[in-house]
């Protein structure tokens, strides 16, 4: 690929990245953030509309008949960073995702947008609560996606070298089931256990079966316990427990299969000791599909390496759901970065910023 960049442009994209990196905040809070995006958008002469603590930006384009939107995630996570760049965190969150860099990249576009006229309307999406309850979905609901035809995003990817691009024709991201089960019984005195009815014992015995919840649909599906607690004191017999569960699938026949098991092991557990339970779904992503078709633009324009399907998550999938488009993974490990993403050393070097707005170049304005 050739890079045209400008210097001054380049200065930009990095001058922005690290600002952001600064003021990291947490899904639905990212008050600062939105401030900061509306701020160099006003600068640049855009008009714009803020969703929440997100915002979106219309470019009228040649084609006005057709409207292509561009989306970055814009908030942090709860980790203290512990990097060494002179720019890093102060405020113990972290943009360890690279929610800096999709953002930088966008406001670059948008720069480059001011200048000259795409080939048609071009929206810029500044999605909050990516990390959080599905933000996507809310600002869907608030209008983000509606008119658009296509749309596409970057994620980092510290697994690929600097420079490259990776994307799945299909499913790259599998769907996810946030849920809840709680244990209901009856306390008692530890030294009296016949009078009472033992939630903890319920939910160990349905932390046992976990794994065999999982057994045949291993390459589907993958089913997690990833915190338990109940119980009052040493001594008494707990009448509440609680596990806290998530469930990442490609096919939600498969789910629904899975699901249904989950519930005969908590019957037979409710039978076993005398307990009571309630399943509660906190949250549900759907699987994130590519359009084969939004792929090959990409591919029309840079080498577009296969990737394989992640249970990770990503609720870029609830777009995809309503109009085509493509996720790509954008490398950025060199010799400095290599730290996996949501890690506290997490960091890249912003010349891998530089493939992912060629490439948002080539889509918007063409050749």
């Amino acid at each position: 690929m050739v890079y045209n960049l400008i210097m001054e442009n380049i200065d930009y994209l990095i001058a922005v990245r690290r600002a952001l990196h600064q003021m990291p905040e947490l899904s639905e809070k990212e008050y600062r953030t939105g401030d900061f995006i509306a701020s160099e958008l006003s600068s640049m002469g855009h008009k714009f509309r803020r969703l929440a603590t997100g915002a979106v930006c219309d470019v009228k384009g040649a084609d006005t008949s057709r409207t292509v939107a561009l989306r970055a995630d814009i908030d942090a996570l709860p980790i203290v960073e512990k990097t060494d760049c002179d720019f890093r965190s102060q405020n113990g969150c972290m943009h360890a995702c690279g929610h800096d860099g999709h953002t930088a990249m966008l406001l670059c576009i948008a720069r480059e947008l001011a200048e000259r006229k795409p080939r048609c309307n071009v929206r810029l999406i500044f999605q909050f609560g990516e990390e959080g309850d599905g933000g996507a979905e809310k600002m869907m609901e608030m209008g983000a996606v509606d008119g658009v035809d296509e749309i596409f995003a970057f994620h980092m990817c510290p697994e690929l070298e600097k420079g490259e691009v990776a994307s799945a024709d299909g499913a790259m991201f599998a769907g996810t089931v946030e849920f809840d089960v709680e244990f209901y019984g009856e306390s008692c005195h530890c030294a009296d256990v016949g009078s009472g009815r033992d939630a903890l014992k319920a939910a160990a015995y349905f932390y046992g079966k976990a794994g065999d919840c999982n057994a045949d649909r291993r390459n589907n599906t993958v089913f997690h316990i990833g915190k338990m607690e109940g119980g009052a004191a040493r001594n008494i017999v707990a009448n509440f427990a609680k596990a806290y569960c998530t469930l990442r699938y490609y096919d939600s026949a498969d789910t629904d299969r899975l699901m249904m098991r989950l519930e005969e092991y908590l019957v037979k557990s409710d039978e076993l000791f005398g307990t009571s339970h309630r399943l509660t779904v906190n949250a549900v992503y759907p699987p994130l599909v590519n359009n084969p078709a939004s792929l090959n633009k990409v591919r029309a324009a840079v080498n577009v390496l296969p990737a394989s399907p992640r249970f990770t998550a990503e609720d870029f999938a609830f777009y995809l759901q309503k109009i085509p488009g493509c996720m790509l993974w954008l490398g950025c490990k060199d010799g400095k970065h290599n730290s996996p993403l949501h890690s506290d050393t997490f960091g890249f070097d912003e010349s891998a910023l530089i493939t992912g707005v060629e490439i948002y170049k080539k889509l918007v304005f063409g050749a």
